[in-house]
């Protein structure tokens, strides 16, 4: 049976032309027709020639002429996927099928484009999520062709499956997506990127990834010290997607004096105040990075500074965030530094840090 033309419409209707209420209707090859009275179907015309009575102003009949010749259905995803390894996968398939209920499709289901649709991605999703990435780069054609022919189930909308081409199988870069999904700090991010970018290379295929290496090694390398979620979502990672951390620095032994440091109040992790002026925010350049919402991308900046009698003391500055920056419940005005004491309690959103020096 050849192809049609997916051009065409699947469904189409139409009212006969009747002469003292009969009529006579040509079903092409390829096509049924389904006679309908008043809303009810009243019989299934097959390929031919057919004669229909109705009764003037009485009865409304109409011909819903259903194609039932093989069709194509081209399904596109747009990040639609995770695979079991948790990257985002694209997939872009033709969908051989053919109608072999035609009252089915024609009067019981009120879009059947879209149910076939829908049938197709939710099985597509099922495979992917079941393949990790190097399963999908050397073999997911196949792998996904052959599962989507054994475990569609197209006859309960009326349909019938014929053949799955898979097109193309992309892998994309949606940064803000994968964290949402993974609920991944930046630096983990970053290093689940450069794995990403790693495991391609190993599979020995040509894929086109647009990643920006030199943006991904600044990522990787500018978190200093991630924030205590990042240590937690890092040991949550399995162990194929780890790679080894960027090498510890040395600070310049002209800073190595400060002996200062912030003391989270909830998990009691340390962060040493290692560089001056050391940051706070959620841009990955700063030298504390943030994931809580209701901290500014640029949020404040600790300071360390000589005073008068040539003593070191910190000083900590909102940059002008949007939620504020408190020292002992009280709000700081933006731009205006506060002398920190050891002791001081520090808050930035949902974050509440201690403060200790030696002095």
């Amino acid at each position: 049976m050849a192809n049609a033309d997916s051009s065409l419409p699947l469904i189409q209707t139409i009212t006969p032309e009747r002469w003292a209420g009969l009529s006579m209707d040509f079903i092409a090859a390829g096509y049924v027709g389904l006679l309908v009275k008043n809303g009810q179907l009243v019989r299934r015309l097959t390929p031919g020639r057919h004669f229909s009575f109705a009764i003037p102003w009485i009865e409304q009949a109409q011909i819903i002429l259903v194609d039932t010749k093989l069709r194509n259905l081209e399904v596109i995803s747009r990040g639609d996927f995770l695979s079991l390894d948790q990257y985002l996968v694209n997939v872009s398939l033709s969908v051989l099928y053919q109608v072999i209920d035609p009252k089915r499709v024609a009067l019981e289901i009120s879009d059947p484009i879209a149910a076939l649709t829908s049938a197709v991605k939710d099985t597509l999703g099922v495979i992917v999520n079941q393949m990790r990435l190097s399963d999908l780069v050397r073999q997911g054609r196949v792998d996904i062709r052959q599962h989507l022919i054994s475990h569609l189930d197209f006859y309960s909308i009326g349909f019938n499956l014929e053949d799955v081409r898979v097109g193309d199988i992309s892998f994309p870069q949606a940064r803000g997506v994968v964290r949402q999904i993974e609920g991944l700090t930046a630096r983990a991010e970053a290093e689940h990127e450069i794995a990403l970018r790693s495991k391609i290379a190993e599979s020995d295929q040509t894929i086109r990834l647009q990643l920006n290496h030199a943006e991904l090694n600044q990522r990787a390398e500018s978190v200093v010290h991630p924030t205590i979620a990042a240590s937690e979502n890092r040991a949550a990672l399995p162990p194929h997607n780890r790679v080894p951390l960027p090498p510890t620095t040395l600070a310049d032994p002209s800073q190595s004096a400060a002996t200062a440091r912030l003391v989270h109040q909830r998990t009691g992790a340390i962060v040493p105040l290692s560089v001056n002026p050391f940051t706070i925010g959620r841009e990955l350049d700063n030298s504390l990075v943030s994931e809580d919402s209701l901290c500014s991308r640029r949020h404040a900046r600790i300071e360390r500074v000589l005073n008068a009698e040539n003593h070191v003391q910190y000083q900590l500055i909102d940059v002008g965030s949007s939620n504020g920056t408190y020292v002992s419940n009280q709000r700081l005005v933006a731009q205006q530094p506060i002398v920190l004491s050891p002791g001081s309690l520090i808050r930035i959103g949902n974050d509440e840090w201690l403060f200790e020096a030696e002095v």
